[in-house]
């Protein structure tokens, strides 16, 4: 094999897993059974399982709309607290309402390994999916640290940014209803999209054992949600 083409099939073969080569198998969602959580915002106002955090709830005509508030510092959060899990799915319709995208989240409360206990999102925007594995990598406590302060991260510590995130583009209309659906099966998340498999990502900080905090995140303003589903096996 001339050096050329062994160096090509070397760097295939230590290629990061979150890179998205053909169509991997998409995770099945008959392995959640069972239903956790629910809520389609048929109600005058947030339900007592949702936990508001620096945002504005504003419940009408059965959706739920996040907003950011004017100077508030930090993006609209709506947490469902839930018994601890490993594996998780997550479903919710949304439509862009002004806010660039969102993050769905998944956290362990009071959790001190990452920053404010967070474990792995996909970040959704009309123009790419983002998912990203948040303990080991941006909220990793050293690096979120040096990110803050503005310090030069080391070569590690780049490439380990580098593996806990992938990113797919998708062509999304605002003002237009999708069903996001994110599925965690140990080391590895999935996103779909109406039911299409967008991305998928493996990394070690996604099999967290204990994920127990669920978040629809919302910079400015706003994002519609509605018919969220939270299932475990």
């Amino acid at each position: 094999m001339s050096a050329p083409r062994y160096l090509l099939t070397l760097a295939c073969l230590l290629a990061p897993v979150s890179v998205f080569a053909g169509a991997p198998e998409a995770i099945s969602g008959d392995h959640y059974q069972q239903t956790v959580a629910s809520d389609d915002f048929s109600g005058p106002e947030l339900g007592k399982q949702w936990r508001l955090y620096k945002g504005s709830s504003v419940v009408k005509d059965g959706v739920l709309q996040g907003v950011e508030l004017e100077g508030g510092g930090h993006a609209a959060v709506h947490q469902l607290k839930t018994e601890p899990y490993s594996d998780v799915e997550l479903t919710v319709d949304l439509k862009f309402e002004g806010s660039p995208y969102t993050n769905l989240t998944f956290n362990q409360h009071k959790f001190k390994g990452s920053h404010a206990g967070h474990l792995c999102r996909v970040v959704v925007s009309p123009t790419k999916v983002t998912l990203r594995d948040g303990k080991t990598g941006v909220f990793n406590n050293e690096i979120f640290k040096k990110r803050q302060n503005k310090e030069k991260l080391t070569e590690d510590e780049q490439e380990i940014l580098k593996r806990s995130q992938a990113v797919f583009p998708v062509k999304l209309k605002k003002g237009e209803w999708y069903t996001v659906t994110v599925r965690i099966n140990g080391d590895q998340m999935q996103a779909f999209i109406d039911g299409k498999l967008i991305g998928s990502l493996r990394s070690p900080g996604i099999a967290h054992p204990t994920k127990d905090m669920i978040g629809l995140v919302t910079p400015k303003q706003s994002i519609h949600y509605d018919n969220v589903k939270v299932r475990v096996p």
